[in-house]
């Protein structure tokens, strides 16, 4: 497993903090990820999204959340992740926070691994993302539209 960092380029718009989400949603489990993208592809039904940007949006937040779960080094206290989603009826961003306060780092991965394309394909696939540190953790975010 490599951990050597690919030509990643977080952009430089954040997340609008006088915004409220649309969607908010919270898990400490794996297992619940598969309910917050649920929640999120009813959500983005109810906006009227279309399914291009419904299923991207699925992905990454998927993504997102699977990172903050898998690599968010806590110490002893459980680890949890947060969701939220903003939506103005033309542009979508997606926003999930842990309380690990390092940055995410890409990784390259061979043919054959299973994991390690995360950021990749939030890179490839997102009109814009990035981080905002917090004092107890980050902020990971990509914008679509």
């Amino acid at each position: 497993m490599s951990t050597a960092a690919v030509q990643l380029q977080p952009r430089s718009t954040s997340v609008d903090a006088d915004q409220r989400p649309e969607l908010s949603l919270t898990t400490d489990h794996v297992a619940g990820i598969s309910a917050l993208r649920r929640r999120l592809v009813e959500a983005l039904e109810a906006f009227g999204c279309t399914e291009d940007l419904i299923d991207t949006a699925s992905l990454l937040a998927t993504e997102l959340l699977s990172n903050g779960l898998t690599h968010a080094d806590t110490g002893s206290t459980p680890c949890a992740v947060h969701l939220d989603v903003y939506w103005n009826r033309y542009d979508l961003t997606i926003a999930v926070t842990d309380a690990d306060p390092r940055l995410p780092v890409a990784r390259t991965s061979g043919a054959d691994e299973e994991h390690g394309r995360g950021l990749a394909l939030v890179d490839a696939l997102a009109t814009c993302w990035g981080t905002i540190p917090l004092p107890n953790g980050k902020t990971v975010w990509c914008h679509l539209s």
